[in-house]
């Protein structure tokens, strides 16, 4: 449905992308993620054929958007960081107008309208000026322009953006209802929200695409250094300073929320826990508890966003 290869974009002389390839298939909701800055709008604004690019190739459903730009335009519904809607106008009229814009057959524009107020909870308010709705009906409407002419594909930038939490949630829900009839690429900056909605997660930096796959798949390649914590009835100032000197332990320390909690790292050898537990009990400690805990995706956009 998607497919970039080899894009790079500069503006004067800093560079906003470099050789961003990546592919996308029919059906998925795609989380794209990226702290501010890292490229996501520049990538989105390309894609959507927006700004062009300085080197490489878009093609959206087998369209080549520099060489057909109005076919593969055609096939996209954007909704850009800032909704592009007109206050003056009621939310009927707009998304009429909008409509019109898109080409769909005016026989059918009224239905089209009706379908797609009904499908994003917007039909009670059709007759109210889109200047007097909250943001996240503004949002609403916004993803209403990108949607009425039924694209196969919907490209979002930041659909969450300045959302209150139950705002956000009902956007949320917005986007899962919309998978299927839709492929969806959207942008977004926090974790969660990637996380829960997504397929399939791109993460850029600096204008590069630095990982990509699920979260299951991302997760798992950032587990070589496993991390544990354990629980003990006394003593684990004395048990943190003991575990330092075993090889294999890094970043033991005592929470300082629960003087009874030790955090520690093991890397090597599959049996270091084993030493730590022959060390809580040679020391008589108490041991009340040990566990694993899993990589998080916060955990690996650190490392692979941090400079």
């Amino acid at each position: 449905m998607i497919e970039i290869s080899g894009i790079s974009k500069r503006f004067g002389e800093v560079v906003a992308l470099k050789d961003v390839s990546f592919k996308v298939d029919k059906g998925q909701i795609i989380g794209f993620l990226g702290a501010n800055g890292a490229g996501k709008t520049t990538t989105m604004d390309i894609l959507c054929g927006c700004i062009g690019a300085d080197s490489g190739h878009v093609k959206i459903c087998d369209f080549d958007i520099t060489e057909n730009p109005i076919e593969a335009k055609a096939r996209i519904g954007y909704l850009p960081d800032e909704p592009p809607i007109h206050g003056e106008m009621t939310v009927r009229e707009f998304v009429t107008y909008v409509a019109k814009l898109r080409k769909v057959p005016v026989g059918q524009v009224p239905q089209r309208v009706d379908e797609t107020l009904e499908k994003l909870s917007l039909t009670h308010m059709q007759s109210r000026l889109v200047a007097n709705l909250s943001k996240g009906y503004r949002q609403r409407v916004g993803l209403a322009q990108a949607l009425v002419h039924n694209p196969p594909i919907l490209i979002l930038d930041e659909p969450t953006e300045g959302l209150d939490p139950n705002q956000i949630i009902q956007i949320r829900e917005l986007i899962l209802s919309l998978k299927g009839d839709h492929t969806i690429l959207f942008s977004s900056h926090i974790l969660s929200e990637v996380q829960s909605l997504c397929d399939r997660l791109i993460i850029i930096n600096d204008g590069e695409i630095v990982e990509q796959g699920t979260y299951e798949e991302i997760v798992k390649k950032f587990q070589g250094e496993r991390s544990y914590e354990l629980v003990v009835r006394q003593g684990a100032s004395a048990l943190c300073d003991k575990l330092q000197g075993i090889e294999g332990l890094t970043h033991v320390a005592v929470d300082p929320q629960n003087q009874s909690r030790i955090s520690f790292h093991a890397s090597g050898r599959d049996d270091v826990v084993d030493d730590v537990a022959a060390a809580v009990l040679e020391g008589k400690f108490g041991l009340l508890e040990i566990s694993q805990k899993s990589a998080s995706l916060e955990d690996v956009f650190h490392q692979l966003t941090r400079h």
